[in-house]
């Protein structure tokens, strides 16, 4: 994991050569990747092999206070761009360096991945302030901020939205990506009561969605975590205009019964199959998969990220499903 993270270059080729030897496949979510992405969207930081951990060691986010109950105000008062500045610089070691030195390798790679027929589903990366703000003041101090302080939390929310909506315009009209990944994983369903999670959560999420829909790019709605008790909320969203990524945690089906007519399903084939699993486990759930939900609005992938430890012939077997 250290050589693979070694430098950005590195870090593309293997993806590249891994992705490349499957087989015949139609995409990926990336095409280069660094941890420091993880450091901006959730405002933490990130341990890394080779540096903070054992060579061989699978990147952490660490779970810390370092976003504190005065940065609402500084949001409220200044706007997300200025408090993102100082924050990324004397709380993420200078992220913005680290950032800008990953940036220029992304078209090039990209357009790799385009020359070999593999398209990219995540040519960026946009979520909303509920998962910037609990990654950053941590989850246990952050989930009691909506209970004690709602008001200042949401005024912080609705000002940095507004900036979240710009960048993620202007990246999008600099860019001009297929679609763009739009992430949630603290803000599901299964960790908020409907009260919060429709005052918190639903309208920011809907206008980050509408945003990247307006812009012509296809929205990857990357859901960790189990979202069933809201899917409902999601027929709100434009028609045939959106992926349903799930991770295992919301049931495939459950979202097909729901979701089935009004957007593309992704997944969803689990982090522990892959890994524990035989080829011929994959290949039966890959199949009832293409039978029950696709295959015209569906999309065979992995459940969130395949995981470092899959192995190998698990990977093969769910192209060969794929395949037929």
């Amino acid at each position: 994991m250290a050589e693979f993270l070694s430098t950005p270059e590195r870090t593309h080729e293997f993806m590249f050569q891994a992705y490349t030897s499957l087989g015949e496949i139609d995409g990926v979510h990336e095409t280069i990747f660094t941890p420091a992405v993880l450091s901006a969207l959730w405002l933490s930081r990130v341990k890394v092999p080779g540096v903070e951990l054992k060579q061989n060691e699978l990147w952490q986010v660490c779970e810390e206070e370092l976003m504190t109950v005065e940065d609402y105000d500084t949001i409220i008062n200044a706007g997300l761009g200025p408090f993102l500045g100082e924050y990324f610089t004397n709380r993420l070691d200078n992220l913005g360096a680290k950032l800008a030195a990953f940036g220029p390798l992304a078209p090039g790679a990209e357009q790799r991945f385009k020359e070999a027929g593999l398209v990219s589903l995540q040519g960026n990366a946009f979520s909303i302030p509920f998962e910037m703000f609990c990654g950053g003041r941590s989850m246990a101090k952050f989930s009691r901020d909506l209970f004690k302080m709602p008001d200042r939390v949401q005024a912080a929310m609705d000002v940095a939205m507004e900036g979240m909506l710009a960048m993620a315009e202007q990246q999008m009209a600099a860019t001009r990506p297929f679609a763009v990944w739009v992430g949630g994983w603290r803000s599901a369903s299964e960790f908020l009561s409907p009260r919060l999670w429709e005052r918190f959560v639903w309208p920011y999420y809907k206008r980050m969605v509408e945003k990247v829909v307006e812009a012509g790019v296809v929205p990857l709605l990357h859901l960790d975590s189990n979202w069933e008790r809201d899917l409902p909320f999601f027929l709100e969203l434009p028609k045939a205009k959106c992926i349903f990524a799930t991770d295992g945690s919301t049931d495939i089906f459950k979202i097909k019964e729901v979701l089935g007519d009004h957007m593309c399903i992704q997944g969803d084939v689990g982090a522990s199959l892959l890994a524990l699993g035989s080829p011929d486990d994959v290949y039966a759930h890959c199949r009832r998969m293409i039978q029950e939900i696709g295959p015209s609005g569906f999309i065979l992938s992995s459940g969130c990220d395949i995981p470092p430890n899959a192995k190998f012939e698990n990977v093969k077997s769910m192209v060969a499903a794929a395949q037929g």
